[in-house]
């Protein structure tokens, strides 16, 4: 179920390439996006001038595939560009990185349907709710599904949506899958009401009886069975492991968001007059535990991009050499993720003491960013209690550990 062998291919120094070009195109959004962030926070949606935007810079391409118009580009620019959309704003980075990463894997169904999906063009947009509550009955030619399916991330910007299911089989047995189905045949339930994430549009999406066809979904041991190594002879974005690349690509915005948080605060303090309450400090930039605590702010965020980005180098490199990523290194690199993840937050944690109360005031932009990374730091895919569990697991040689999670 996938692309035909003769699908154009990219070489190393062409996604190298197409890095850098989509990496400034949106260091060259954020001014735009920081302006309207606190317009997305209040409406809970994404501006349409955003949305706009970031389509004419081709940001909702950039794992589309090559011959469909899209970048096709690898995991390591899809987080480098992401993580700097994030810069601008949490809630848009959110809806941008489901929709690519669901642009990814679109080329595991068949032409037709890939036909049908890109008919308008590559900034097809997508949504990807992968809770198990839905019902799929098995009829001719398909399933009639039933499903409500929240925290439905971009559903209101979104085209197609890619949710879980089970699907019965021939045989009566049951397996896990997902659907793939237009959003003119969803009901959109306003629903996503949070303290962070305002306007990334996670709301609940409906269904009711809707006939999907065999050729619009996808068993999960299909996906299951890449989680090694992906396609080989088609490019490195289409050998990547595909289980640690879906479960990676959730940590774009928080690294951006961390990294905001850093240049907003350098700028408050460089601007000049921020005393220390309650003391004679009159300028916190010369005052040598506000210094320790930007210094301290800095390295963390540094240390978990490091660490993240060197994951997506290690994902990409061993797709570009056609090797297989073994079960205990894919496991590290989600216990490492988990890790990780960490260290934005508690920089953002510190970079909250170093601007004091002031820093919670609605007109802070400082305030939008830790909701964002609070809760967008609590996604499933980043949490580091089951791969924690599973590499201890195997470093005592408990090989059974892995089926605690299909996401290795």
């Amino acid at each position: 179920m996938t692309q035909s062998p003769s699908s154009p291919t990219q070489t190393m120094e062409d996604l190298l390439r197409t890095r850098h070009e989509l990496t400034q195109r949106a260091s060259k959004l954020v001014p735009l996006l920081r302006e309207k962030a606190a317009q997305a926070e209040k409406e809970r949606r994404v501006p349409q001038t955003v949305i706009d935007s970031l389509e004419d810079a081709g940001l909702f391409r950039i794992c589309a595939p090559l011959k469909r118009g899209g970048y096709q580009a690898d995991i390591r620019t899809y987080m480098d560009v992401n993580s700097e959309i994030a810069r601008g704003c949490g809630s848009t980075s959110w809806v941008t990185f489901i929709s690519n990463m669901i642009s990814w894997m679109i080329r595991f169904f068949p032409e037709e349907v890939q036909d049908e999906v890109y008919a308008k063009g590559p900034d097809t947009r997508f949504i990807a709710p992968l809770a198990p509550t839905s019902t799929a009955e098995r009829v001719e030619g398909g399933y009639k599904v039933n499903g409500r399916w929240a925290f439905s991330s971009g559903s209101l910007h979104a085209d197609w949506a890619f949710a879980a299911a089970p699907l019965p089989q021939e045989d009566g047995s049951v397996e896990g899958g997902v659907v793939l189905f237009q959003m003119t045949d969803a009901t959109v339930e306003d629903t996503w009401f949070a303290a962070g994430m305002k306007a990334s549009g996670s709301n609940t999406v409906v269904v009711e009886g809707l006939f999907v066809p065999q050729c619009h979904t996808m068993k999960l041991s299909e996906l299951m069975g890449r989680n090694a190594l992906g396609d080989t002879g088609r490019g490195p974005t289409y050998g990547q492991a595909w289980a640690v690349s879906a479960t990676i690509a959730v940590a774009a915005p928080i690294i951006g968001l961390a990294k905001a948080a850093l240049e907003l605060t350098q700028e408050r303090l460089n601007s000049g007059g921020k005393r220390i309450s309650y003391s004679e400090v009159v300028d916190a930039r010369h005052n040598s535990a506000m210094q320790m605590q930007m210094s301290e702010a800095a390295t963390l965020i540094l240390i978990g991009e490091k660490t993240i980005k060197g994951g997506c180098d290690h994902i990409v490199n061993s797709a570009a050499a056609e090797v297989e990523i073994p079960v205990i290194n894919r496991v590290r690199l989600r216990a490492e993720l988990g890790v990780a993840i960490r260290h934005p937050r508690d920089a953002v944690d510190l970079l909250l003491s170093v601007q004091g109360a002031s820093a919670f005031m609605d007109g802070n932009p400082l305030q939008r960013i830790w909701g964002d990374l609070e809760v967008g730091s609590r996604h499933g895919m980043l949490s580091p209690e089951v791969p924690a569990e599973i590499y201890g697991r195997l470093l005592f040689d408990e090989e059974d550990a892995v089926q605690q999670s299909a996401f290795i």
